[in-house]
């Protein structure tokens, strides 16, 4: 497995109840993943400006006041931003709009259903893979352009006198 594979397979997870987090770590504990855990918002915080996350399954609160939106504005300022879901009990229509139209992926519901979370996580993890790529793709400078030139029966970089 290549660096990159590992780094991506490191997911943050935020929430303020260890059930929750002890919970996912059964649901996950037979899947190639790296659950790294945040109790409080400012953990959250350190540990996405120290290492490099596909994902973040972010509780709805944390006992400070501060919650996923706090979450999501630190990974909007992050470059290569791992992807969020969102996990409340909660759960419910309008809030999935709310995570979709913010810039989150997805909304799960807790107490976790194994069968979602083997689902979503894989899926948000893939999406932040491709785009991983793509922004990759979009860093590296262009390759000049050639052009035929038939006097000369060859190809020549755009500018090249010949």
């Amino acid at each position: 497995m290549n660096e990159e594979t590992i780094e991506a397979r490191n997911v943050l997870v935020t929430f303020a109840s260890p059930a929750e987090g002890e919970s996912l770590e059964q649901i996950l504990c037979s899947a190639d993943w790296s659950l790294h855990f945040a109790r409080t918002f400012a953990e959250a915080q350190a540990a996405l400006r120290s290492f490099s996350f596909g994902v973040v399954l972010c509780g709805g609160r944390f006992a400070d006041g501060h919650g996923w939106k706090d979450v999501l504005n630190v990974i909007h300022r992050i470059p290569n931003p791992p992807q969020l879901i969102v996990a409340d009990r909660l759960a419910d229509e309008a809030l999935w709009a709310e995570v979709l139209n913010l810039g989150g992926y997805d909304l799960v519901a807790t107490p976790f259903e194994p069968k979602e979370v083997l689902r979503v996580l894989p899926m948000a993890w893939d999406f932040w893979q491709r785009e991983s790529a793509r922004a990759e793709v979009r860093r590296k400078p262009p390759k000049l352009a050639e052009q035929w030139y038939p006097a000369t029966g060859r190809a020549l970089a755009a500018g090249t006198d010949y």
